[in-house]
């Protein structure tokens, strides 16, 4: 039987927990009943050097200079001959300076839909791994017997648009999310194409994360003996890091001796380290960067914590939990799907008192960290099975879609 032909889409591969979660899915991939091209809008990130040798890379959307910051993009791309490209970037940039999410999202893709190159080659399936643009070009620009698309958080909490998504919804055959809240959020905003709504939980593979876990945590303070938090987080709105800076400076003034470490890049770090300014903790608070490998830092924190606003269902604390770290949520809508409050975790108000009165409890309380621990070790967290469900929908009959 000839193999089937898939085409995955997705932005770009920076470390964000979706395109993690994708390499993770490519790597389990299985080549011998698939041939996979990969379309991304960039070719670049941290993750592109983890994309499997049997995954067909194609020619990205946009030239590299695409992403640079505007300033930098535009003479840029001017000096390597991509006019229409810098008059696209210049259209992105308004389009995305006001608005919620969602509004920029689809504010952005017209300008870009007149500018990106349909992709000709038919598909037995295409998979649409994020929101926005992806699923907008995969339904508006890709030839494919099967449209599949991701949602990877709470679609009302992301403040998507609901009118623009509903015309495209309407024409994929399936649309996976998360975890099962986000699904019931799906449902409650399009009761009309429930049936089309799937929950695929991100593959995790723990005998994985504990090999990788075993390289050294290069702490830029070796020689500290107090107590390490640590987050994994885009530097952005969504994550609540502002929630909990000011928690870490009343626990500070309080003297509790630990420091809090975030892996991670985004638009947020200047307005994060004006704060980290203002309340005098240059010292206990650590931006650490992209990180190919986090898991020897997840490995030797002593707690981690997620603060945000809002999440789909957190690679980064799965991970935590395979690695039996003791987690702090804030209670984001799809916290619960997660950890059990007390047992595996705690999650506390999503304000900077919240934060403040669980990470004193956690750091003050050995005795609690190490029960979490134990439970946490009690637990298989391995799901590579999950991947069947895709396949599944991949391999559905359906008509071809033009």
């Amino acid at each position: 039987m000839p193999k089937k032909k898939i085409l995955f889409i997705n932005y770009s591969l920076h470390s964000g927990g979706i395109e993690k979660s994708l390499v993770t899915l490519l790597s389990l991939f299985d080549y011998q009943k698939y041939d996979v091209d990969l379309q991304l809008f960039a070719n670049d990130g941290l993750f592109l050097q983890r994309v499997p040798q049997q995954v067909h890379l194609l020619p990205p959307l946009f030239p590299k200079e695409y992403k640079l910051n505007i300033r930098q993009a535009l003479p840029a791309l001017l000096k390597s001959r991509h006019p229409l490209t810098a008059l696209c970037r210049t259209g992105v940039t308004f389009a995305g300076l006001r608005g919620t999410m969602g509004e920029r999202l689809v504010k952005m893709w017209k300008v870009e839909r007149n500018f990106v190159h349909k992709n000709g080659i038919p598909y037995d399936a295409a998979v649409a791994y994020m929101e926005g643009q992806p699923i907008y070009y995969g339904v508006d620009d890709v030839l494919a017997k099967r449209k599949i698309g991701f949602i990877h958080g709470d679609y009302t909490a992301m403040g998507l648009d609901r009118t623009f998504d509903e015309a495209y919804f309407a024409k994929l055959d399936a649309v996976c999310t998360v975890s099962e809240a986000c699904r019931d959020a799906l449902v409650r905003n399009f009761p009309q194409f429930a049936e089309k709504f799937h929950v695929q939980y991100n593959l995790l593979s723990p005998q994985f994360l504990r090999k990788m876990a075993e390289e050294p945590a290069n702490f830029p303070d070796p020689d500290y003996h107090g107590l390490r938090v640590l987050t994994i987080a885009r530097l952005s709105h969504q994550k609540g890091l502002d929630i909990a800076l000011p928690a870490v400076y009343a626990l500070r003034k309080k003297g509790l001796d630990f420091r809090w470490y975030i892996i991670g890049i985004g638009p947020e770090k200047e307005t994060l380290q004006a704060r980290i300014q203002e309340f005098g903790l240059q010292k206990d608070v650590c931006f650490l960067g992209e990180q190919g490998n986090p898991y020897p830092f997840v490995s030797a924190c002593d707690i981690y914590m997620q603060p945000s606003r809002f999440e789909g269902k957190s690679i980064a604390v799965d991970e935590a939990m395979a690695l039996c770290r003791p987690i702090l949520l804030t209670d984001f809508s799809t916290a619960k799907d997660q950890i059990t409050d007390g047992k595996t975790g705690l999650i506390v108000p999503m304000t900077s008192q919240g934060v403040a009165n669980g990470l004193e409890r956690l750091l003050q309380d050995g005795n609690l960290r190490v029960s979490l621990e134990q439970e946490l070790a009690r637990h298989d967290y391995s799901n590579e099975s999950e991947i069947q469900k895709l396949y599944a929908l991949i391999d559905g009959a359906s008509s071809a879609h033009v």
